[in-house]
């Protein structure tokens, strides 16, 4: 029975309703460049700004996978040599794994979050339609953050049982 208040079970529902926000973001882009050609080459009339808006539903959907992805174990791993090592080993290598992850994405939030003071402090916008950067890179930080709490979770060994992983 999963415990609904557990940090791990908030983890994975934060995790899966970022996805879905990035399916919406898939679907939209998917749309948005059907109504682009559709437009250019049937009424000789692009939509105006889809290369941008496609760049910031992109910066969405990579980061809306991200702490799924790890908490589905779906991330792309070579495991030629690691299969062939003895269990105990290929424990204490995820844990160091999944520590220098939580480190790294640690510090990519936190100048994620520098970068969101100076992209709001500059005002920076898109080209065409003037649309801020700054959600987006805030976007990108909340993606960044679930990633880490994954890896923590995953260092920490627990699923979203509450209970440890054997692996």
């Amino acid at each position: 029975m999963i415990n609904r208040n557990s940090i791990s079970y908030r983890l994975e529902i934060l995790s899966r309703y970022l996805s879905y926000i990035g399916n919406i973001a898939i679907a939209g882009m998917m749309f948005l460049t059907t109504a682009d050609v559709a437009g250019r080459y049937f009424l000789n009339s692009p939509v105006l700004g889809a290369y941008e808006i496609t760049e910031y539903l992109m910066i969405i959907l990579v980061f809306s996978f991200l702490a799924f992805a790890q908490s589905e174990k779906a991330h792309i791993s070579v495991d030629i040599v690691f299969d062939y090592l003895p269990s105990r080993l290929q424990n204490i290598l995820n844990k160091f794994n999944h520590f220098i992850c939580l480190i790294l994405l640690l510090l990519v939030t936190w100048s994620g979050f520098n970068s969101i003071l100076d992209i709001k402090r500059s005002n920076e916008a898109s080209t065409l339609l003037k649309i801020p950067d700054y959600p987006f890179a805030i976007f990108m930080v909340v993606g960044c953050l679930a990633l880490s709490l994954q890896f923590l979770s995953d260092f920490l060994g627990v699923n979203g049982s509450g209970r440890e992983n054997k692996s």
